[in-house]
């Protein structure tokens, strides 16, 4: 077996971070959606770029990985992927103006506000197709607890305004569907059932 999946299969069952649990998963469905296109959202020290790196060198496609800071690795690794320092939404902004592609599939895990969120999901909406999955981070609280984080009291930071929660259970369930893996703050798979730009 793979030696990135056994550290997938690993980090699922003894590992700490606040991720671990969904390395495998993470992986599974970037190599079984058979995309070419994924874009990350938030990179932070890169344990969520890994696996889907190695999902798009398998499949033959481009990560796109996007956040503020610098880079986390040493090197840009090969021509599956590519990092892009600068703020989620403007990145998401520069892909629609220049009518690129739609992924096939969009982890997004950066800042966590309700307002942030909920821009990058109106800016996705338009970008994405019903193929491309979606996959968000932190929907939930921490631990195994399945409790969706939508604390309305908190007005500033990380968690302003309910959260990455309020800004997906907002959607309207004609247009979206989604359901979250219900630990390590919840995995949360959204999808675009179908928009006039992809039906005939």
């Amino acid at each position: 077996m793979n030696e990135y999946v056994i550290s997938y299969i690993n980090k699922s069952i003894f590992g700490t971070g606040d991720s671990d649990r969904h390395l495998l998963a993470l992986f599974a469905l970037a190599v079984g959606c058979r995309g070419k296109i994924f874009i990350e959202l938030g990179v932070r020290s890169g344990t969520t770029t890994i696996p889907l790196k190695h999902a798009a060198k398998l499949n033959g496609a481009i990560l796109h990985s996007v956040d503020i800071c610098d880079n986390p690795f040493e090197t840009n690794w090969d021509e599956n992927w590519m990092y892009h320092q600068k703020d989620a939404i403007v990145f998401l902004e520069e892909w629609e103006s220049k009518k690129l592609e739609a992924p096939d599939l969009v982890y997004v895990d950066d800042w966590h506000s309700y307002d942030h969120v909920k821009k990058e999901i109106e800016i996705l909406d338009r970008i994405v197709s019903p193929k491309t999955i979606i996959l968000l981070h932190d929907l939930m609280y921490g631990g195994t607890e399945p409790y969706y984080h939508s604390d309305l009291t908190m007005k500033d930071g990380q968690w302003a305004n309910g959260g990455p929660y309020r800004a997906v259970a907002e959607l309207n369930p004609q247009f979206w569907e989604f359901a979250t893996i219900p630990y390590n703050n919840g995995l949360t798979i959204l999808r675009k059932k179908y928009s006039s730009k992809y039906r005939s």
